[in-house]
C-alpha cells in the first residue's frame, strides 16, 4: 500500500495464495530465533547508501503502478522507516544510535524533493522517524522542534483547503480528509506527541492540534446526500483515488480500514481521549464510529469479521450483505479494525467493545488461511502486520487463543527470512497479469517500515514492555 499512490482496496484478481499448510500449523522444523532475524535484517539495513542502492534499482519496481519501490522520505519504503528500526533498538543497544543518525541524516538531504503526504510521505515521516530516534534522552531538539512547527502549519493550511472545498462541493471527501497513512488522522497523531513534549509544543502545534481533533469530530457527523442520511466518512464517486473505484462504487463507498477508512480515525480519537484531550463531543465522535463498524460486523463459519469497504447501496440496504471483500490484514479488515475497537474500548471503558474486538480477532485466526488475503511478510497487507495486531491485543488482554496465534504468527514470518535477498524479507506485490501467470507475485527489495524488512524487523520487537513509539504510526499506541 503504497502511501505515494495508495492502490483501491477491491478484490485482486485470481484470489489470495493458499500457503503450504493452510488451515493447520503443522511442525516447521527449528526456525531461527526472532531476536536473531532482527539482527540480521538491521545488519542488512545498516548502511543508508548500500539501502538507497539496492531499494531504487530501476527493475526493483511496483508492477501495478509501473514505480520504483523507493522513496526516501517516507516510512512506507524509504530511510524515515529504516530509522524507526534502528531508534527502537538504540533503546536497547548504544552502538544502534549512531546508525540511526546515519539514517535520519540521510533522510533529512531529501526534504527540498520529497512530496509532503500525510504521515508516511514528506517531513511528517522524518519528524515521526526522530520522535522515535530521540529516545528518553530527548535527541534532535531542534530538528523535531522545526519539523513539529513544519507540520502543524501544513496541517492547518490542509484543513482550510478541505473546509473551502466542502463550502464549494458539499458531502463528501476523499481520503486525505481524514485517513491514516496520507491524511488528517495520522498526522494528527503526531501532533498529540509533539504537543505533550516541550522540545516540539508551542502555540502553533497546539492550535493545529485543536483544529485537527476538531476536524474529525465533524467528520462523524452524519451529512445528507442524495435524499440520505450517512457517515460524514462517505467517499463519493467523484472523490475516488482511482478510475477503479469510480468503476467499483459509482456512488461513492464508505471505508473500515486502518490504513484509509474510518478505523484509523477512531484509534488516533480513542488516544486523543486518553491522553488528555478528551471532551464530550470527542467522546460522541468515538461512539459514532464504534456503533457504525460494529454495524458492519460481518460473520461466516469461522465467526464474525469486518470486510474492507461498504459501497453505497450496501450502506443503505436493510440488511447487510452476507458476504464482502476483506483481509485479514493491518491495511484492511479483522486487524486493522479489531485494533481500532479495542483501543476505543480502552479509553472509554467499554468492555464489550475490547470483546467484539478479541472475539473477532479469535475468529480471524481460526478462519482458513487461503481465506486471509494476504501476502509475504511484510506488514501493510502482509504476516508482520497481522503479527503486530495480535501481539498488542493479545499482550493487553493475556488471551490464550492470542497468544497462540502470536507464535504461530512469529513462526510464520520467521520462516518467511531469505537470507538470499539484500536485506533478508522480500514484498510480495500482486502485478495485473497475475491472473494468467502460474506466478502470482512478483518479490521486490524494500526496506522500508509499511512495506519492508524494516517492518517485518519492528513486528518481532517485543510487546511485554508496552507500545513502542513505532506502533502510534499504524494506530496500535
Amino acid at each position: 500500500m503504497s502511501p505515494t499512490s495508495t492502490h483501491p482496496e477491491t478484490p485482486p484478481t485470481g484470489g489470495p495464495p493458499a500457503p503450504a499448510g493452510a488451515g493447520s500449523t503443522p511442525d516447521p522444523g527449528p526456525a531461527p530465533a526472532a531476536d536473531a532475524v532482527v539482527g540480521l535484517v538491521a545488519e542488512r539495513l545498516a548502511d543508508p547508501e548500500y539501502v538507497a542502492a539496492v531499494a531504487s534499482r530501476d527493475d526493483n519496481r511496483d508492477p501495478v503502478y509501473d514505480a520504483v519501490m523507493w522513496g526516501p522520505l517516507t516510512l512506507a519504503n524509504g530511510l524515515p522507516g529504516t530509522a524507526l528500526l534502528h531508534g527502537e533498538l538504540a533503546r536497547t543497544d548504544e552502538a544502534r544510535r549512531q546508525v540511526a543518525h546515519r539514517h535520519l541524516v540521510a533522510a533529512g538531504r531529501a526534504m527540498a524533493t520529497a512530496p509532503s503526504r500525510g504521515l508516511f510521505s514528506g517531513p511528517a515521516a522524518l519528524l515521526a522517524a526522530a520522535q522515535t530516534c530521540a529516545g528518553p534522552e530527548g535527541h534532535y531538539r531542534s530538528l523535531r522542534r522545526g519539523l513539529a512547527a513544519w507540520v502543524a502549519a501544513d496541517q492547518t493550511e490542509r484543513l482550510r483547503v478541505f473546509r473551502a472545498r466542502a463550502r464549494r462541493s458539499g458531502p463528501g471527501v476523499d481520503w486525505a480528509a481524514y485517513d491514516l497513512v496520507n491524511g488528517v488522522s495520522g498526522t494528527t497523531r503526531l501532533l498529540l506527541d509533539a504537543v505533550a513534549d516541550p522540545a516540539e509544543s508551542g502555540p502553533v502545534v497546539e492550535a493545529a492540534l485543536a483544529t485537527s481533533l476538531r476536524h474529525l469530530v465533524d467528520l462523524t457527523a452524519p451529512v445528507r446526500a442524495d435524499g440520505h442520511r450517512v457517515p460524514g466518512w462517505w467517499v463519493p464517486a467523484g472523490l475516488q483515488i482511482s478510475a477503479r473505484d469510480r468503476e467499483t462504487y459509482p456512488r461513492g463507498d464508505f471505508n473500515l480500514g486502518m490504513a484509509h477508512g474510518i478505523a484509523g480515525p477512531l484509534a488516533v480519537l480513542s488516544t486523543a481521549y486518553g491522553t488528555g484531550h478528551g471532551t464530550p463531543d470527542l467522546r460522541d465522535a468515538i461512539q459514532r464510529i464504534a456503533d457504525w463498524l460494529l454495524g458492519w460486523t460481518l460473520s461466516d463459519d469461522s465467526g464474525p469479521y469486518w470486510p474492507a469497504r461498504a459501497g453505497w447501496d450496501e450502506e443503505l440496504a436493510p440488511r447487510r450483505p452476507r458476504r464482502l471483500f476483506t483481509r485479514t490484514a493491518w491495511c484492511y479488515g479483522t486487524p486493522g479494525v479489531a485494533a481500532a475497537l479495542f483501543r476505543a474500548g480502552t479509553a472509554l471503558d467499554r468492555p464489550d467493545w475490547r470483546a467484539a474486538a478479541v472475539a473477532a480477532l479469535r475468529a480471524a485466526l481460526r478462519r482458513h488461511e487461503s481465506e486471509w488475503a494476504i501476502e509475504g511478510p511484510t506488514v501493510c497487507h502482509g504476516y508482520a502486520g497481522l503479527l503486530r495486531v495480535v501481539a498488542r491485543v493479545a499482550e493487553a488482554t493475556d488471551d490464550p487463543e492470542l497468544r497462540a496465534g502470536r507464535r504461530r504468527l512469529t513462526g510464520k514470518v520467521l520462516d518467511l527470512v531469505d537470507e538470499s535477498a539484500p536485506f533478508a524479507f522480500r514484498h510480495l506485490m500482486r502485478f495485473p497479469a497475475a491472473a494468467r501467470s502460474p506466478v502470482s507475485h512478483r518479490a521486490v527489495d524494500t526496506a522500508g517500515m509499511l512495506e519492508g524488512a524494516a517492518g517485518v524487523a519492528l513486528a518481532l520487537l517485543p510487546v511485554a514492555d508496552g507500545p513502542l513509539p513505532w506502533d502510534r504510526t499504524l494506530g496500535l499506541a
